[in-house]
Protein backbone atom coordinates (compact mmCIF):
# COMPACT_ATOMS: atom_id res chain seq x y z
CA UNK A 1 0.00 0.00 0.00
CA UNK A 2 1.00 3.44 -0.85
CA UNK A 3 2.60 5.77 1.77
CA UNK A 4 0.46 8.69 -0.15
CA UNK A 5 -2.77 9.43 -0.17
CA UNK A 6 -4.85 10.09 -3.40
CA UNK A 7 -3.98 13.87 -2.58
CA UNK A 8 -0.48 13.55 -1.97
CA UNK A 9 0.16 11.68 -5.36
CA UNK A 10 -1.51 14.22 -7.67
CA UNK A 11 0.45 16.94 -5.25
CA UNK A 12 3.25 14.75 -6.19
CA UNK A 13 2.96 14.72 -9.85
CA UNK A 14 1.79 18.21 -10.29
CA UNK A 15 5.07 19.37 -8.58
CA UNK A 16 7.12 16.84 -10.74
CA UNK A 17 5.60 18.95 -13.81
CA UNK A 18 7.41 22.66 -12.40
CA UNK A 19 10.11 22.91 -15.05
CA UNK A 20 10.95 26.63 -13.58
CA UNK A 21 11.53 24.84 -10.73
CA UNK A 22 13.78 21.57 -11.89
CA UNK A 23 15.65 23.91 -13.69
CA UNK A 24 16.30 26.52 -10.86
CA UNK A 25 17.46 23.05 -8.39
CA UNK A 26 20.01 22.15 -10.96
CA UNK A 27 21.08 25.73 -10.74
CA UNK A 28 21.22 25.90 -7.11
CA UNK A 29 23.08 22.90 -6.65
CA UNK A 30 25.92 24.73 -9.02
CA UNK A 31 25.39 28.27 -8.41
CA UNK A 32 27.28 30.38 -9.65
CA UNK A 33 29.86 32.55 -7.04
CA UNK A 34 32.64 35.45 -8.42
CA UNK A 35 34.81 33.52 -6.53
CA UNK A 36 33.89 29.90 -4.97
CA UNK A 37 32.72 28.97 -8.20
CA UNK A 38 33.09 31.09 -11.38
CA UNK A 39 31.84 28.11 -13.57
CA UNK A 40 28.47 27.35 -11.29
CA UNK A 41 25.27 28.33 -13.49
CA UNK A 42 23.91 31.52 -13.54
CA UNK A 43 20.17 31.74 -13.22
CA UNK A 44 17.78 33.51 -15.67
CA UNK A 45 15.25 31.40 -15.27
CA UNK A 46 12.90 32.62 -12.12
CA UNK A 47 11.07 36.08 -12.14
CA UNK A 48 13.25 37.46 -9.18
CA UNK A 49 14.31 41.24 -8.69
CA UNK A 50 17.85 40.66 -7.32
CA UNK A 51 19.35 44.05 -8.54
CA UNK A 52 17.53 45.90 -5.23
CA UNK A 53 19.47 44.72 -2.64
CA UNK A 54 21.58 46.98 -1.44
CA UNK A 55 18.72 49.70 -1.31
CA UNK A 56 16.59 47.41 0.52
CA UNK A 57 19.21 46.44 3.29
CA UNK A 58 20.43 50.23 3.91
CA UNK A 59 16.45 51.09 4.10
CA UNK A 60 14.86 48.12 5.88
CA UNK A 61 17.97 48.24 9.00
CA UNK A 62 17.23 51.72 9.89
CA UNK A 63 15.12 51.47 13.47
CA UNK A 64 12.12 53.75 12.49
CA UNK A 65 10.48 51.15 10.15
CA UNK A 66 10.07 48.86 13.38
CA UNK A 67 8.33 50.02 16.21
CA UNK A 68 7.52 46.94 18.88
CA UNK A 69 4.18 47.24 20.33
CA UNK A 70 2.23 44.69 22.91
CA UNK A 71 -0.42 44.12 20.31
CA UNK A 72 2.23 42.72 17.50
CA UNK A 73 2.27 39.79 19.39
CA UNK A 74 -1.50 38.57 19.53
CA UNK A 75 -3.52 37.43 16.61
CA UNK A 76 -4.82 40.40 14.73
CA UNK A 77 -7.42 40.55 12.30
CA UNK A 78 -7.96 37.51 9.24
CA UNK A 79 -7.73 40.49 6.77
CA UNK A 80 -4.35 41.96 7.94
CA UNK A 81 -3.31 44.81 10.42
CA UNK A 82 -5.31 47.88 9.12
CA UNK A 83 -2.63 50.22 9.50
CA UNK A 84 -1.13 47.92 6.67
CA UNK A 85 -4.17 47.90 4.71
CA UNK A 86 -4.12 51.54 4.81
CA UNK A 87 -0.77 52.03 3.54
CA UNK A 88 -1.51 49.68 0.60
CA UNK A 89 -4.67 51.31 -0.68
CA UNK A 90 -2.82 54.92 -0.81
CA UNK A 91 0.30 53.01 -2.34
CA UNK A 92 -2.04 51.35 -5.30
CA UNK A 93 -4.60 54.64 -5.47
CA UNK A 94 -0.97 56.32 -6.37
CA UNK A 95 0.90 54.38 -8.36
CA UNK A 96 -1.85 52.32 -10.48
CA UNK A 97 -3.41 55.89 -10.96
CA UNK A 98 -6.71 54.01 -9.91
CA UNK A 99 -10.19 56.53 -10.39
CA UNK A 100 -11.51 56.07 -7.11
CA UNK A 101 -9.65 55.45 -3.73
CA UNK A 102 -8.24 51.57 -3.40
CA UNK A 103 -10.76 51.01 0.24
CA UNK A 104 -8.49 49.26 2.62
CA UNK A 105 -11.87 47.49 3.97
CA UNK A 106 -11.73 45.27 0.64
CA UNK A 107 -7.80 44.46 0.63
CA UNK A 108 -6.78 40.95 2.44
CA UNK A 109 -2.77 40.44 3.43
CA UNK A 110 -2.41 37.17 2.41
CA UNK A 111 1.64 35.21 2.40
CA UNK A 112 2.40 35.38 -1.22
CA UNK A 113 0.34 35.61 -4.41
CA UNK A 114 0.62 31.84 -5.55
CA UNK A 115 -1.47 31.46 -1.99
CA UNK A 116 -3.81 34.12 -3.21
CA UNK A 117 -3.94 32.42 -6.15
CA UNK A 118 -4.87 29.56 -4.62
CA UNK A 119 -7.53 30.82 -2.07
CA UNK A 120 -9.24 32.23 -5.24
CA UNK A 121 -9.33 28.73 -6.59
CA UNK A 122 -10.73 27.41 -3.82
CA UNK A 123 -13.26 30.38 -3.63
CA UNK A 124 -14.43 30.15 -6.76
CA UNK A 125 -13.99 26.61 -8.00
CA UNK A 126 -15.02 23.07 -7.29
CA UNK A 127 -12.46 20.48 -7.82
CA UNK A 128 -12.30 19.70 -11.47
CA UNK A 129 -13.40 23.52 -12.90
CA UNK A 130 -11.31 25.58 -15.03
CA UNK A 131 -9.91 28.78 -15.74
CA UNK A 132 -8.96 29.68 -19.69
CA UNK A 133 -5.96 32.15 -19.90
CA UNK A 134 -4.21 33.65 -23.25
CA UNK A 135 -1.05 31.03 -23.38
CA UNK A 136 2.36 31.30 -23.36
CA UNK A 137 1.19 32.00 -19.60
CA UNK A 138 2.68 32.04 -16.33
CA UNK A 139 3.09 28.35 -15.75
CA UNK A 140 3.25 29.11 -11.48
CA UNK A 141 -0.66 29.78 -12.27
CA UNK A 142 -1.29 26.47 -12.90
CA UNK A 143 0.91 24.87 -9.78
CA UNK A 144 -1.11 27.58 -7.38
CA UNK A 145 -4.35 26.68 -8.95
CA UNK A 146 -3.26 22.86 -9.80
CA UNK A 147 -1.61 21.39 -6.52
CA UNK A 148 -4.49 21.11 -4.17
CA UNK A 149 -7.22 22.96 -5.18
CA UNK A 150 -7.30 20.60 -8.43
CA UNK A 151 -8.62 23.67 -10.56
CA UNK A 152 -7.08 23.54 -14.19
CA UNK A 153 -6.08 26.02 -16.80
CA UNK A 154 -7.27 25.61 -20.13
CA UNK A 155 -4.97 27.74 -22.49
CA UNK A 156 -6.51 29.84 -25.05
CA UNK A 157 -3.27 29.11 -27.67
CA UNK A 158 -1.17 32.87 -28.91
CA UNK A 159 1.20 32.80 -31.79
CA UNK A 160 4.48 34.50 -32.74
CA UNK A 161 2.82 34.82 -36.50
CA UNK A 162 0.51 37.70 -36.80
CA UNK A 163 -2.69 37.17 -38.55
CA UNK A 164 -4.32 39.44 -40.60
CA UNK A 165 -5.35 42.89 -38.98
CA UNK A 166 -3.16 42.16 -36.02
CA UNK A 167 -0.67 44.52 -35.09
CA UNK A 168 1.84 42.20 -32.76
CA UNK A 169 2.67 38.86 -32.30
CA UNK A 170 0.87 36.92 -29.96
CA UNK A 171 -1.95 39.41 -29.53
CA UNK A 172 -5.08 38.33 -27.91
CA UNK A 173 -8.34 39.03 -29.20
CA UNK A 174 -11.67 38.08 -28.04
CA UNK A 175 -12.54 36.21 -30.98
CA UNK A 176 -9.63 33.93 -29.22
CA UNK A 177 -11.25 33.65 -26.26
CA UNK A 178 -14.56 32.74 -27.39
CA UNK A 179 -13.27 29.96 -29.52
CA UNK A 180 -10.87 28.89 -26.34
CA UNK A 181 -14.14 28.83 -24.22
CA UNK A 182 -16.45 26.67 -26.70
CA UNK A 183 -12.91 24.40 -26.75
CA UNK A 184 -13.03 24.01 -23.07
CA UNK A 185 -16.92 23.62 -22.92
CA UNK A 186 -16.83 21.06 -25.23
CA UNK A 187 -14.03 19.21 -24.20
CA UNK A 188 -16.53 19.13 -20.82
CA UNK A 189 -14.44 21.62 -18.05
CA UNK A 190 -16.56 23.73 -16.74
CA UNK A 191 -14.82 27.10 -17.20
CA UNK A 192 -15.54 29.70 -14.16
CA UNK A 193 -13.38 32.65 -15.25
CA UNK A 194 -10.74 34.20 -17.42
CA UNK A 195 -7.34 34.65 -15.60
CA UNK A 196 -5.60 37.63 -16.96
CA UNK A 197 -1.97 39.21 -15.96
CA UNK A 198 -1.35 42.50 -16.82
CA UNK A 199 1.81 43.04 -17.66
CA UNK A 200 1.73 39.97 -18.94
CA UNK A 201 4.73 37.01 -17.89
CA UNK A 202 6.25 36.30 -20.14
CA UNK A 203 5.01 38.29 -23.17
CA UNK A 204 5.91 41.51 -21.15
CA UNK A 205 2.92 42.98 -22.65
CA UNK A 206 0.86 45.77 -21.33
CA UNK A 207 -2.71 45.08 -22.36
CA UNK A 208 -4.71 48.17 -23.45
CA UNK A 209 -8.11 49.70 -21.55
CA UNK A 210 -9.96 48.69 -24.61
CA UNK A 211 -8.44 44.94 -24.09
CA UNK A 212 -9.42 45.04 -20.37
CA UNK A 213 -12.85 46.83 -20.98
CA UNK A 214 -13.10 44.43 -23.68
CA UNK A 215 -12.30 40.98 -21.41
CA UNK A 216 -14.62 42.53 -18.57
CA UNK A 217 -17.33 42.68 -20.95
CA UNK A 218 -16.60 39.15 -22.54
CA UNK A 219 -16.65 37.29 -19.31
CA UNK A 220 -19.77 39.15 -18.03
CA UNK A 221 -20.90 38.10 -20.80
CA UNK A 222 -20.28 34.38 -19.88
CA UNK A 223 -21.24 35.14 -16.59
CA UNK A 224 -17.59 34.14 -15.97
CA UNK A 225 -14.79 35.60 -12.99
CA UNK A 226 -12.34 37.53 -14.20
CA UNK A 227 -9.03 37.67 -12.03
CA UNK A 228 -6.70 40.52 -12.78
CA UNK A 229 -3.25 39.43 -11.55
CA UNK A 230 -1.49 42.50 -11.66
CA UNK A 231 2.14 41.17 -9.69
CA UNK A 232 3.80 43.98 -12.00
CA UNK A 233 1.88 46.87 -11.45
CA UNK A 234 4.91 49.11 -11.02
CA UNK A 235 7.25 47.70 -13.09
CA UNK A 236 7.66 49.89 -16.26
CA UNK A 237 11.60 50.55 -16.90
CA UNK A 238 10.88 52.50 -19.94
CA UNK A 239 10.69 56.40 -19.85
CA UNK A 240 6.75 57.52 -20.49
CA UNK A 241 5.55 53.79 -20.29
CA UNK A 242 2.23 53.76 -18.26
CA UNK A 243 0.94 50.45 -17.07
CA UNK A 244 -2.76 49.81 -17.34
CA UNK A 245 -4.93 48.54 -14.40
CA UNK A 246 -8.44 47.71 -13.58
CA UNK A 247 -7.81 50.05 -10.63
CA UNK A 248 -8.19 52.93 -13.18
CA UNK A 249 -11.92 52.06 -13.80
CA UNK A 250 -14.83 53.56 -12.07
CA UNK A 251 -17.36 51.42 -10.47
CA UNK A 252 -19.86 52.10 -12.81
CA UNK A 253 -17.34 50.83 -15.58
CA UNK A 254 -16.98 47.47 -13.96
CA UNK A 255 -20.07 45.10 -15.04
CA UNK A 256 -19.45 43.33 -12.27
CA UNK A 257 -18.02 43.79 -9.46
CA UNK A 258 -18.62 40.28 -7.64
CA UNK A 259 -16.97 38.39 -10.49
CA UNK A 260 -13.99 40.85 -10.74
CA UNK A 261 -10.66 40.24 -8.53
CA UNK A 262 -7.33 41.89 -8.38
CA UNK A 263 -4.12 40.40 -7.59
CA UNK A 264 -1.08 42.21 -6.31
CA UNK A 265 2.09 41.79 -4.03
CA UNK A 266 5.69 42.69 -2.99
CA UNK A 267 7.72 40.18 -4.97
CA UNK A 268 7.93 41.88 -8.07
CA UNK A 269 7.68 45.36 -7.79
CA UNK A 270 9.49 45.65 -3.99
CA UNK A 271 12.22 42.61 -5.33
CA UNK A 272 10.85 40.79 -2.26
CA UNK A 273 10.07 36.95 -3.33
CA UNK A 274 11.49 35.72 0.17
CA UNK A 275 9.30 37.70 1.92
CA UNK A 276 6.10 36.25 0.86
CA UNK A 277 3.33 39.13 0.99
CA UNK A 278 0.58 39.17 -1.28
CA UNK A 279 -3.04 40.55 -1.24
CA UNK A 280 -6.51 40.04 -2.86
CA UNK A 281 -8.95 42.99 -3.40
CA UNK A 282 -12.37 42.50 -3.70
CA UNK A 283 -14.95 44.73 -6.08
CA UNK A 284 -17.63 42.67 -4.13
CA UNK A 285 -17.63 41.39 -0.65
CA UNK A 286 -19.19 38.05 -1.45
CA UNK A 287 -15.75 36.32 -2.35
CA UNK A 288 -13.61 38.82 -0.38
CA UNK A 289 -15.48 37.52 2.79
CA UNK A 290 -14.35 33.64 1.41
CA UNK A 291 -10.91 34.89 0.70
CA UNK A 292 -10.87 36.15 3.75
CA UNK A 293 -11.96 33.56 6.11
CA UNK A 294 -9.23 31.23 4.56
CA UNK A 295 -6.52 33.30 6.24
CA UNK A 296 -6.27 31.21 9.28
CA UNK A 297 -4.11 29.49 7.09
CA UNK A 298 -1.95 32.16 5.28
CA UNK A 299 -0.85 34.95 7.67
CA UNK A 300 2.56 35.89 8.25
CA UNK A 301 3.89 38.04 11.09
CA UNK A 302 2.63 41.47 12.40
CA UNK A 303 6.01 42.95 12.63
CA UNK A 304 6.57 42.72 8.93
CA UNK A 305 2.81 44.12 8.26
CA UNK A 306 4.20 47.48 10.83
CA UNK A 307 7.74 47.40 8.48
CA UNK A 308 5.88 47.48 5.52
CA UNK A 309 3.52 49.84 6.46
CA UNK A 310 5.98 52.43 7.71
CA UNK A 311 8.38 51.58 4.22
CA UNK A 312 5.03 52.78 2.44
CA UNK A 313 4.38 55.72 4.21
CA UNK A 314 7.99 56.56 3.53
CA UNK A 315 6.83 57.94 -0.11
CA UNK A 316 9.71 60.48 -0.84
CA UNK A 317 12.12 57.17 -0.69
CA UNK A 318 9.99 55.06 -2.58
CA UNK A 319 9.66 57.65 -5.07
CA UNK A 320 13.14 59.49 -5.32
CA UNK A 321 15.48 56.32 -4.17
CA UNK A 322 13.65 53.04 -4.63
CA UNK A 323 11.55 53.64 -7.80
CA UNK A 324 14.17 55.74 -9.72
CA UNK A 325 16.95 53.51 -8.83
CA UNK A 326 15.08 49.85 -9.92
CA UNK A 327 13.77 51.49 -13.22
CA UNK A 328 17.46 52.79 -13.83
CA UNK A 329 18.62 49.77 -13.17
CA UNK A 330 16.55 47.66 -15.00
CA UNK A 331 16.65 49.32 -18.15
CA UNK A 332 20.14 49.25 -18.02
CA UNK A 333 19.93 45.55 -17.90
CA UNK A 334 17.42 45.34 -20.47
CA UNK A 335 19.25 47.20 -22.61
CA UNK A 336 22.36 44.71 -22.27
CA UNK A 337 20.60 42.00 -23.21
CA UNK A 338 18.55 43.04 -26.07
CA UNK A 339 21.40 44.05 -27.93
CA UNK A 340 23.38 41.17 -26.97
CA UNK A 341 20.53 39.03 -28.50
CA UNK A 342 20.38 41.63 -31.42
CA UNK A 343 24.44 40.34 -32.01
CA UNK A 344 23.98 36.57 -31.53
CA UNK A 345 20.88 37.00 -34.00
CA UNK A 346 18.44 35.82 -31.11
CA UNK A 347 15.12 37.66 -32.11
CA UNK A 348 13.16 39.15 -29.61
CA UNK A 349 9.91 40.53 -28.32
CA UNK A 350 10.65 43.62 -27.05
CA UNK A 351 9.38 44.41 -23.12
CA UNK A 352 8.65 47.96 -20.84
CA UNK A 353 7.71 46.52 -18.14
CA UNK A 354 8.94 43.14 -15.55
CA UNK A 355 11.86 41.57 -15.32
CA UNK A 356 12.16 39.83 -18.74
CA UNK A 357 12.03 39.43 -22.40
CA UNK A 358 10.80 36.42 -24.49
CA UNK A 359 13.36 35.41 -26.75
CA UNK A 360 13.02 33.02 -30.19
CA UNK A 361 15.43 30.28 -30.24
CA UNK A 362 13.60 28.43 -32.88
CA UNK A 363 16.36 28.37 -35.05
CA UNK A 364 19.01 26.50 -33.05
CA UNK A 365 16.03 23.48 -32.64
CA UNK A 366 16.61 19.82 -34.05
CA UNK A 367 13.23 20.38 -35.08
CA UNK A 368 10.18 22.82 -34.13
CA UNK A 369 9.43 20.11 -31.15
CA UNK A 370 8.98 20.45 -27.68
CA UNK A 371 11.73 17.66 -27.26
CA UNK A 372 13.88 19.85 -29.12
CA UNK A 373 13.32 22.68 -27.39
CA UNK A 374 14.25 20.54 -23.81
CA UNK A 375 17.29 19.41 -25.32
CA UNK A 376 18.21 23.05 -25.69
CA UNK A 377 17.47 23.86 -22.39
CA UNK A 378 19.32 21.04 -21.33
CA UNK A 379 22.09 22.26 -23.25
CA UNK A 380 22.19 25.86 -21.92
CA UNK A 381 22.27 24.19 -18.52
CA UNK A 382 25.05 21.86 -19.19
CA UNK A 383 26.64 25.16 -20.43
CA UNK A 384 26.23 26.98 -16.89
CA UNK A 385 22.80 28.85 -17.70
CA UNK A 386 19.40 28.32 -17.00
CA UNK A 387 16.51 29.89 -18.80
CA UNK A 388 12.82 28.83 -18.97
CA UNK A 389 11.58 27.27 -21.68
CA UNK A 390 8.33 27.88 -23.20
CA UNK A 391 7.15 24.22 -22.56
CA UNK A 392 7.07 25.97 -18.78
CA UNK A 393 4.52 28.89 -19.73
CA UNK A 394 2.24 26.45 -21.60
CA UNK A 395 2.57 27.38 -24.69
CA UNK A 396 2.00 25.37 -28.12
CA UNK A 397 4.55 27.16 -29.74
CA UNK A 398 8.03 25.46 -29.42
CA UNK A 399 11.65 27.25 -28.82
CA UNK A 400 10.59 30.43 -27.55
CA UNK A 401 12.58 31.14 -24.05
CA UNK A 402 12.29 33.49 -21.01
CA UNK A 403 15.33 35.41 -20.15
CA UNK A 404 14.71 36.73 -16.52
CA UNK A 405 17.59 40.04 -16.60
CA UNK A 406 17.06 41.71 -13.35
CA UNK A 407 20.57 40.02 -12.24
CA UNK A 408 23.69 41.89 -11.23
CA UNK A 409 24.95 42.95 -14.31
CA UNK A 410 28.49 41.03 -13.70
CA UNK A 411 26.18 37.58 -13.80
CA UNK A 412 24.26 38.96 -16.89
CA UNK A 413 27.28 39.28 -19.02
CA UNK A 414 28.09 35.77 -18.07
CA UNK A 415 25.23 34.68 -18.97
CA UNK A 416 24.70 36.03 -22.42
CA UNK A 417 28.38 34.84 -23.42
CA UNK A 418 27.11 31.20 -22.60
CA UNK A 419 23.75 31.65 -24.78
CA UNK A 420 25.61 33.15 -27.83
CA UNK A 421 28.67 30.49 -27.24
CA UNK A 422 25.90 27.60 -27.10
CA UNK A 423 24.07 28.67 -30.16
CA UNK A 424 27.19 29.50 -32.10
CA UNK A 425 28.30 26.09 -31.41
CA UNK A 426 24.62 24.74 -33.09
CA UNK A 427 24.99 26.46 -36.11
CA UNK A 428 28.85 25.25 -36.39
CA UNK A 429 27.48 21.86 -36.21
CA UNK A 430 24.57 22.61 -38.34
CA UNK A 431 27.18 23.59 -40.98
Amino acid sequence: MSVLSERGKHINTVVSEDLVKKGSVKARENSYHREKNPTGCINLGPAQNKLMCDVLTKRLSQPDLMVWRDDLFYYYPDAGLLEFRQAIAEFLTDKANAATPVDPDKVVVINGCGTVLEAVAFALCNSGDAFITPSPYYGGAWQDFMRRANVNVHPVHLYSEKSENETRSFQLTIDKLDKGLEEANKKGLKIRGLFLMNPHNPLGEIYSREMIKDCLQFCYKHSLHIIFDEIYLTGGFVEGVQTTSILQFKPEDIPDPERTHFIWGFSKDFAMSGFRVGLYYGFGSEVKTVIQDQCRFTRFSANMHVVLANMLKDKDWIDNVYMETNQKRLRECYEFVSSKLTLAGIPFLEATCGLFLYADFRKFLKDQSFNSEIDLWNKLLDAGVHLSPSKAFLSDEPGWFRIVFSVPIDQLKIGMERISQVCKEIVTNKN
